[in-house]
């Protein structure tokens, strides 16, 4: 009630004026401030609502803001989600602002569990810059909250994804996500984003490895490797973020040399993915041998070696796929 009512003053104010750009306006701090959350707050203003007359006055614990009446309103709003006690709440409704102006941008504030770290946050605000295209985020480290800005589509993606990733209770899921449509333009008919779990074991070198060989095979570009939880987000088309749920849960699984698990991604000449999994005893160096063998011999491009465990991931066409056979036949033999 208080917000809006100061809105409705402001908005007043500004009108029997009858100027565009507003007269100064202090906000003072409610709560316990730091100089480290009064420059975070003048940054996140400056970057989430484009107002670059902030200014700190540490003294009185206090931001005192110049600007067009549009952007001083979504500075009020912006303010008051913000200066509140610590550990607020992250169920219900996500705060939501519509900003004025023939885009429609919304400002919304998305907050994570107590039990997020800093180093969370900054990796939460990159997996949507990534994934859902939304560039306006600036996270907001003693609320433990993102704020973002942009079209309603993109910042519903990031509400999805932030409760994806970190549920109300604060529980890290163990289990893929389901299936939700990409805000974000591509050539991919009906993009989808998922979000796939690793082995809670793996490194975060394994989850960097699997983002390249998704990346590789399946030709999606917007992945993220997410390191609570052991995550790999993706979005692309069906076919190829089914592609990349398939080398995630074969991998996981695990296998001998003599099983070499395959699946096909549709509408391409090379569509044939094959994994192989090899002696475990292998070296980088011979792995790197073998893949430098199968690319001279077959012209295979689309290959990748894993090293934990040692394995090998391809995509070509299906006739080469004998001579591959072949090739990997002869590395077991000299192995032992």
């Amino acid at each position: 009630m208080r917000t809006t009512l100061a809105k409705f003053a402001l908005a007043a104010l500004f009108t029997s004026i009858g100027l565009a750009q507003s007269p100064d306006r202090t906000f003072p701090f409610t709560q316990p401030a730091s100089p480290a959350d009064m420059r975070a707050m003048t940054t996140l203003i400056r970057t989430v609502v484009d107002l670059q007359d902030v200014s700190i006055d540490e003294a009185h614990q206090a931001l005192t803001v110049r600007g067009p009446v549009d952007k001083m309103l979504a500075t009020d709003w912006l303010f008051h989600q913000l200066d509140q006690p610590a550990e607020q709440n992250q169920a219900g409704p996500v705060p939501q602002y519509r900003m004025a102006g023939e885009q429609n941008e919304v400002i919304s504030v998305f907050r994570l569990p107590p039990s997020a770290t800093n180093a969370d946050l900054t990796a939460l605000v990159t997996a949507i810059r990534t994934v859902a295209d939304l560039q306006r985020m600036f996270p907001y480290e003693s609320q433990k909250a993102i704020v973002g800005r942009g079209a309603a589509e993109k910042i519903a993606a990031a509400d999805w994804m932030v409760r994806q990733l970190w549920p109300p209770d604060g529980k890290v899921p163990t289990a893929d996500s389901p299936a939700y449509p990409s805000p974000v333009y591509t050539r991919d008919v009906d993009p989808v984003i998922r979000i796939f779990r690793m082995d809670p074991g793996a490194s975060d070198a394994n989850l960097t490895a699997m983002v390249t060989a998704i990346r590789t095979v399946a030709d999606v570009q917007r992945l993220f490797p997410y390191e609570t939880g052991k995550a790999v987000i993706a979005s692309g088309s069906t076919e190829k973020v089914a592609v990349a749920a398939w080398l995630i849960h074969e991998m996981r699984k695990g296998s001998s040399p003599q099983a070499a698990p395959e699946t096909t991604l549709p509408g391409e000449a090379d569509g044939r993915v094959r994994l192989f999994f090899v002696d475990q005893k292998s070296s980088h160096a011979a792995l790197t041998a073998l893949v430098t063998e199968i690319r001279s011999k077959t012209g295979i491009a689309r290959i990748f070696p894993f090293y934990e465990p040692a394995a090998l991931v391809l995509r070509g066409p299906a006739g080469q796929m004998p001579v591959v056979e072949e090739l990997l036949a002869e590395y077991a033999a000299g192995m032992h």
